[in-house]
């Protein structure tokens, strides 16, 4: 198994939390799956070097997207 180098972050029940994921696609089932289900809201995606890669509107879009 590869290291973890993205990092799906968002809030649940008003606490921010992440989940390291071992690619962007990953990282943005994740946060897309747990959108569509109520369960999160999603804030950002950061990529291997930490730096935010996604966040706003185009991590909205890029979520729905993957929905689809």
């Amino acid at each position: 198994m590869t290291e973890p180098v993205y990092t799906a972050r968002y809030l649940r029940y008003g606490e921010q939390t992440a989940e390291e994921c071992d690619s962007l696609d990953e990282a943005l089932a994740f946060l897309a799956l747990g959108w569509d289900r109520g369960e999160l809201s999603e804030t950002e995606i950061a990529g291997p070097d930490g730096k935010v890669i996604l966040e706003g509107p185009e991590l909205l879009k890029r979520m729905t997207d993957t929905l689809v």
